[in-house]
């Protein structure tokens, strides 16, 4: 079958027959910032700051920080000198072409949970790529271990401050540490955490919980220890501050990985139970509950989303701790703003993974109240990765084809999650785009964002 690129693809490849910038190139100048007064152009590569070579965004903001700032700039086969006089801390007004000027920091565990261990050949390159780099935590809140620190690396971290940083922690025992991380000995973390709290750096902690690996006595001395470092505890600003923990998900693409279980619905809530009495008490020690559990542990163990207050400002989103509560809320929101009348007439079917499927049957219902709305939900089970994986993110473009040609009374419309697509394409993770989705169906196909009321603004369009 011939593959047909959407428009959004051509501009992709058009962009890539222009000349890449350097790294460490200035990609876009504001109007009238302090670099268009000094005279910096589109285009210069920025060496040094006040003598200090530069290794990534982060060493220019903490070097141009000063108020008398000297820049080593090549500009084209020229080497210049400019020098600037500022507000201390105030910005320069430049963004760089990428982030990092040198490599990224490649992950050198081999995690027995990793996701990238558990998928087949032939996905794009970009699923590959490992990356476990403390850069990258501070300036996106990605997850690090800290076990692929370079030397002196570290002491940049505390020198620079940058906090908060995302540590997947997943054990404080060294042994049981270096076991779930794939390593060949022991991996301590007690001693990095304590010194990068003695820097007054913020910690938000992650601890992936597998059956036999860090759960019963390892996970709760793990909890414990890292509560020991919170900032209450310390009388200081830096320290741990939240923990998140998230059930292992495995899929059927596990040869390079040693066998391990899965957590069941009964379990999930097992979980629930135990963990909850601990939140409570250090509600009353530390003012926080501090330990927050995924979604997943409450949906797969059939149990109530806490309330919003209980996520306190959701410091753990992006680690799937809230997200349900959230769109819940929302849900409540909707029933009292929903016209009784829809704009006109809509048949349309949400389509999802399984695990959001009861969630979006709500919304649904909701929505059906609207007269002249009939919608229905397609759960997709994720044959493609099969194991426990099923969350609309890892939906490929296949399986939601075949489940939507399955589908009784499919509608007129198809609504999907933009979370099913690569950011800002119409690519699915197995490379279908969302244009031969739409002609396989035979219907539109539609990405929006996953909240009701993107669901919401999609159906009462006129």
């Amino acid at each position: 079958m011939a593959l047909t690129l959407p428009v959004a693809t051509h501009e992709r490849l058009e962009h890539l027959e222009r000349p890449r910038l350097p790294r460490n190139a200035i990609e876009s100048i504001e109007t009238g910032s302090i670099a268009q007064d000094a005279g910096l152009l589109v285009g210069d590569v920025v060496l040094s700051v006040n003598g200090h070579p530069l290794t990534d965004v982060v060493d220019w903001r903490f070097y141009s920080a000063a108020e008398e700032v000297s820049l080593a700039v090549k500009r084209g086969d020229e080497l210049l000198t400019l020098k600037i006089e500022k507000g201390f801390d105030a910005p320069v007004g430049i963004t760089f072409a990428e982030d990092l000027f040198d490599r990224m920091h490649i992950c050198k565990n081999k995690c027995v949970f990793c996701f990238l261990y558990q998928q087949p050949k032939g996905l794009r390159p970009s699923l590959y790529i490992k990356d476990d780099d403390f850069r990258l935590s501070f300036l996106h809140s990605n997850y690090v271990t800290l076990t692929n620190l370079k030397p002196g690396e570290l002491e940049r971290i505390c020198e620079q401050r940058l906090s908060p940083l995302y540590v997947s922690v997943h054990a404080t025992d060294p042994e049981a540490r270096g076991k779930i991380l794939g390593r060949r000995g022991p991996e301590p973390i007690r001693e990095i955490l304590q010194k990068l709290v003695e820097a007054r750096i913020q910690i938000h902690a992650q601890v992936v919980l597998v059956p036999h690996y860090n759960d019963g006595e390892i996970f709760f001395e793990t909890i414990t220890d890292l509560a020991n470092l919170h900032p209450k505890k310390r009388g200081e600003f830096g320290g741990v501050i939240s923990v998140a923990v998230v059930p292992i998900g495995i899929t059927q693409f596990r040869e390079r990985l040693a066998p391990v279980e899965t957590w069941n619905g009964e379990q999930k809530a097992w979980w629930v139970g135990q963990v909850e009495p601990l939140r409570s008490w250090y509600l009353k020690e530390l003012g926080t509950r501090f330990v927050y559990l995924s979604d997943e542990f409450y949906l797969g163990g059939g149990l109530p989303i806490p309330s919003r207050s209980q996520y306190e400002g959701f410091p753990q989103l992006e680690d799937g701790v809230g997200l349900v509560r959230l769109f819940l809320d929302e849900c409540e929101k909707l029933k009292r703003d929903l016209p009784k009348r829809a704009p006109r007439p809509r048949r349309v079917t949400f389509a999802t993974g399984e695990i959001a499927g009861p969630l979006l049957t709500q919304l649904a219902e909701i929505f059906n109240k609207v007269e002249g709305l009939q919608i229905n939900v397609c759960a997709i089970h994720n044959t493609f990765f099969e194991g426990n994986i099923n969350i609309a993110g890892l939906i490929v473009g296949r399986d939601l084809v075949n489940a939507l040609k399955a589908f009784p009374n499919l509608g007129d419309e198809i609504l999907i999650p933009n979370v099913m697509l690569r950011d800002g394409t119409e690519f699915f993770l197995d490379e279908m785009t969302l244009t031969q989705v739409n002609e396989e169906v035979g219907r539109p196909v539609v990405a929006v964002d996953r909240t009701p009321a993107a669901a919401a603004a999609f159906l009462l369009a006129v």
